[in-house]
């Protein structure tokens, strides 16, 4: 078992008596019927995927069906409204995403407020970010590339699948460090952005790892950082951006569980320690290490102070960089 999660269990695990002890009538009885999961995003997306992953097992666990609902739209803002309005009785559970924590910097007319509206349950997964460039460019660290765009300013951009995408908030807040200056340009999702990477049409970009890993390893890509907090083991020889300099410099895309405001604690702790163990099993895992997540498992109080945290650190980042919702 990787020992991040034994140590998480453990500490859950001696939590585990005194939950038990406070269940209520209604929480002992939970869950006695399906649970629904609200995705705020397409069926098979990089969301929607470690949300059925995790469900599929979470069934298992909890002894009920756990269904998946996509509600697409309004980058994810659909899906967290109808799930902030739902009955807080532990029956729906929302998958919460780096997305939803920057939509309140993003969307100043939101409806639902996700500090207030919603229990945080558990963190899942974590997907790491790196820093590419096109291999026509003559640098090899992060070091250089500064370099290289202050000797010619004007000359290079930088490409995103999108507007307020972890890769966009990631490249402001690289120049933003760095005190550098490239041009952004927004694709419509990650298959056209690649394209022009590979070409070398523009030739910086800070994508997510799933989908690109190979592009690297083929040599058609050059990785020069990654943003994660320690080494990717995908790519052991590609130093941090925290090693590169950039102290602090985290920049991850991720995913959970939230329920409404108002869900009895009890079901809250229920849910997290179930979550949790399906994010212990070995073939989970895998699973999403295949499409490129890491999982990741916390009690609810962590969950809840590292959405805060996300939250404010993109929020400025975003106050900064005057982005706006396109």
């Amino acid at each position: 078992m990787n020992i991040r999660f034994a140590s998480l269990l453990l500490v859950l695990g001696l939590g585990l008596s005194f939950a038990l002890s406070s269940f209520s009538v209604r929480a002992q009885s939970y869950p006695n019927k399906s649970i629904k999961i609200i995705v705020g995003y397409p069926p098979g997306g990089s969301t929607d995927v470690p949300a059925r992953i995790v469900g599929q097992k979470l069934a298992e666990v909890l002894g009920q069906a756990v269904v998946i609902e996509n509600k697409p739209g309004a980058s994810g803002n659909i899906g967290a409204e109808l799930a902030a309005r739902a009955a807080p009785d532990g029956y729906t559970i929302f998958w919460v995403s780096i997305g939803t924590a920057v939509s309140a910097s993003l969307f100043p007319s939101l409806s639902y407020n996700l500090s207030k509206d919603f229990i945080a349950v558990s963190q899942a997964t974590s997907v790491t970010s790196f820093l590419l460039v096109h291999p026509s460019l003559p640098v090899r660290s992060v070091g250089e590339l500064i370099d290289y765009i202050k000797v010619h300013p004007g000359e290079l951009s930088y490409s995103s699948s999108g507007t307020g995408g972890s890769p966009h908030l990631a490249a402001e807040w690289f120049k933003s460090r760095a005190g550098i200056e490239l041009v952004h340009v927004a694709y419509k999702g990650t298959s056209p952005q690649i394209v022009d990477l590979l070409s070398g049409t523009v030739k910086v970009a800070f994508p997510t790892m799933p989908g690109m890993i190979e592009h690297v390893k083929q040599g058609k890509l050059r990785a020069l950082a990654v943003t994660s907090p320690t080494r990717s083991p995908l790519l052991p020889d590609v130093p941090t951006m925290i090693e590169a300099g950039f102290d602090g410099y985290v920049a991850t895309s991720w995913s959970g569980a939230m329920v409404p405001n108002g869900t009895p604690a009890p079901i809250v702790q229920q849910l997290s320690l179930a979550i949790n163990q399906v994010l212990a099993m070995p073939e989970v895992q895998q699973k999403l290490a295949v499409s490129g997540a890491d999982a990741v498992g916390s009690t609810p109080e962590a969950f809840k102070a590292f959405i805060e945290a996300e939250t404010l650190k993109w929020g400025k980042v975003i106050k900064d960089a005057n982005i706006v919702n396109q």
